[in-house]
């Protein structure tokens, strides 16, 4: 099977000698493979190539989304707050349903039902995430708060999310992620900056945005290194937000409290 998505990636392989239905039965059961290699460069790699270009039927594709978001995957153990190796599985498996929910917003190919299921589970999954790590030394990048956004991101610009209420359940999904003791050091405050343009093209406010951002502040937590590291999350996201709001004409309020009002921006 290797040797199989080393063709795939590199476009070496015959694509129709491949048993395709045992080819995703093991990228699946490997998709949070601890080997970097494995899980990055083949498996993930080999979605790419397979998702994109259209070569898996609409049945395969539908049977990889329904596992990839199935408690075993994208939910694995999901209320374990200690960091262990489930989060590559977890992490890996947004990739690829963010990589079929952006073929489906442009094909429309999957079950309506399905679709919904996925982007409401989808808007969740930051929000149960407590793994925070971004590379793990022997295993390579785990960064479920960056593939988790980019996850966000897709699920919100998909035509079925039209329920304005979720706009409120995505942005705490961030909060939960901003307002944590361990330090996001690996940008993932840029990968987060889509979800925020996503939102606004969906229909969020300016004033809705500067409401979320200024409870943002309102950090309840007695131990001052835990509140510490809240804020220094905080304060970094604040920032790349605000150097992105500058560089557009939207959210005029927000882009003015930030420099004039923020508690934290120095």
């Amino acid at each position: 099977m290797k040797e199989h998505l080393e063709g795939i990636v590199n476009k070496t392989t015959n694509l129709d000698l491949i048993d395709f239905n045992g080819l995703i039965e093991f990228m699946l059961k490997n998709t949070g493979n601890t080997d970097g290699h494995l899980r990055d460069h083949l498996i993930y790699r080999g979605f790419c190539e397979l998702i994109l270009n259209e070569q898996y039927t609409d049945k395969q594709l539908n049977a990889i989304l329904k596992t990839c978001l199935d408690d075993e995957h994208l939910y694995l153990n999901i209320t374990h707050n200690a960091p262990s190796d489930d989060v590559f599985t977890k992490s890996f498996s947004a990739l690829v349903i963010t990589l079929i929910l952006g073929k489906d917003r442009e094909k429309r190919i999957l079950p309506e039902e399905l679709v919904v299921e996925a982007i409401h589970r989808s808007i969740r999954y930051l929000f149960f995430e407590k793994d925070y790590r971004g590379f793990v030394n022997t295993k390579g990048w785990a960064h479920a708060v960056a593939h988790g956004s980019d996850l966000l991101t897709e699920a919100i610009r998909h035509p079925l999310m039209t329920d304005s209420q979720l706009f409120c359940s995505a942005l705490q999904s961030l909060k939960s992620c901003l307002h944590t003791e361990y330090a996001l050091i690996d940008e993932e405050e840029e990968r987060m900056l889509p979800v925020i343009d996503a939102l606004l093209d969906k229909g969020l406010t300016d004033e809705q945005l500067l409401t979320w951002l200024k409870e943002l502040h309102y950090i309840e937590v007695e131990n001052w290194h835990k509140k510490y590291r809240y804020e220094w999350n905080v304060k970094k996201f604040e920032a790349t937000l605000l150097k992105h709001l500058l560089s557009s004409t939207k959210c005029t309020q927000t882009t003015n409290w930030i420099v004039f009002g923020s508690p934290t921006i120095v």
